[in-house]
This record gives structure tokens, sequence and C-alpha cells, in this order.
């Protein structure tokens, strides 16, 4: 993945678990970390149930979860679930996490709870979420096996990108350069041989970088040959 396209409101969601969750990978500080994981619970659980009900067309499934998602599939004449081993077992083991946060007076160890559960919840969720689209013989979303975000952005990257100043064409007045935007500011990625093919897709061109960039260039001595904009309005942390 080149960037982000966020492009449907129950990948922007997704996007807010992932990034709660890397928030807690990244803090110190036992108060934060306990937030995050809360969040990350919260948050993937929204995603599980809007997955069900998109992938059974019944929106009543985030209430009484187990019950209605089970009355759902029966009304599809779908294989019931088995909620005492596999994902669905461990989905159970969720809920009841998500409900001691939601619906419950927690307890002070639920309040400060290891970031091992932010992680379970993602891939838990992610497993359900393929499956009940499985399930219910539909495609999966592409989003659902996104499982990055870089949490707090320092803005601190390299000017070049990794391998640009080895590149044999670097000095190459001809070389085609291939650039990118990143928080309005142009870095060059790599160099290409000035006779390289620039009508080809641009994962051919683009190595991933992790970073919310908004545009990708493909040049030579200055002038643009090929540009690839991104819709910034769509772009997390753009």
């Amino acid at each position: 993945m080149i960037t982000k396209l966020v492009e449907s409101n129950h990948y922007h969601i997704w996007t807010d678990a992932l990034h709660t969750r890397q928030l807690a990978r990244q803090t110190s500080n036992k108060w934060d970390r306990g937030t995050y994981v809360r969040c990350t619970l919260l948050t993937s659980w929204v995603c599980l149930e809007i997955a069900c009900q998109d992938a059974l067309d019944d929106e009543s499934i985030s209430h009484s979860f187990r019950r209605n998602l089970d009355a759902a599939i029966s009304i599809k004449s779908l294989q019931p679930l088995d909620w005492g081993k596999g994902v669905w077992q461990k989905v159970t083991h969720i809920q009841e996490l998500r409900k001691n946060v939601a619906h419950r007076f927690a307890s002070e160890t639920e309040l400060f709870p290891d970031l091992e559960i932010a992680d379970r919840a993602i891939k838990t969720v992610r497993e359900a979420i393929i499956d009940i689209y499985q399930h219910s013989n539909k495609p999966n979303p592409e989003w659902v096996t996104d499982d990055f975000d870089e949490g707090w952005m320092t803005g601190v990257i390299s000017m070049h990108g990794t391998g640009g100043p080895l590149s044999p064409y670097a000095d190459n007045k001809e070389a085609i350069v291939v650039s990118y935007i990143y928080k309005g500011h142009e870095y060059i990625q790599s160099y290409l041989s000035p006779d390289a093919d620039i009508d080809q897709p641009i994962e051919n061109f683009f190595r991933p970088i992790g970073k919310p960039i908004t545009a990708v260039h493909l040049s030579r001595d200055g002038e643009v040959l090929v540009e690839f904009v991104f819709d910034k309005e769509k772009i997390r942390g753009a």
C-alpha cells in the first residue's frame, strides 16, 4: 500500500482502531496506554458490528449481538456459527472485555488493560470480519487486511528516501526522478534509467513508505512527466 485512500466510513473507523492500537504501543504512560487500549477495543468492536450488518443485510445486529446475529444467519438459511470454538469463541471473549468497558463499572485492573488486549482485539475482529463475509458468500472488504498506522507522526523523513542516492542514475541529468509529496514538501524516492518505461502502474515505480503522501511525480530535469495525485480528503494524516 503506497498511501491509504479511506474511501468508506467503515474503513475510516478501522483506521481509528489501528491508530489507537499504535498509540498504545508507543506510549510509556500507563494511563494513556489504558485509554488507547480501551479505545481500540471499543472501536474495533464497532467495525465488527457494522461488518455483520453489511454482510447479512440486517441493521439490527448491533443490539443483542449474538442473538440477532444468529437470527440473521438463520433468516438467510446459512449454517449457524460455532460459538464454542475458533474465531467466534474468540469473539465472545472480546465482547466480554468490551462489556467491561462499555456497560459495567470496571475494576482498576480493567482500567489499565495490557497492550496485548488491543493486539488481540484487532486480530480477532479482522478474522471475524473475514469469516462473516465468507459465511455470507460476499467478498471481504479490501481494507480489512490493513494492519499499519504510524501513530504519533514526527514528520522526520529522509530527503532522498532509502536507496535514492545509491542509484547508479543519481548523477545522470537525463535520469527519471521518482518523488512524492508529503506535508506539502517534495522528497526524492529514487532515480530510474533515462529510457525507463513510465507507462506502468504506480506500484511498479514506488515502494510503500508508510507516510500519508498526497502525490507521486516522475520527472526529468525538473519537468514533470507523470503525476499521480491522491484525494487529500481521503488520506488519513495528510
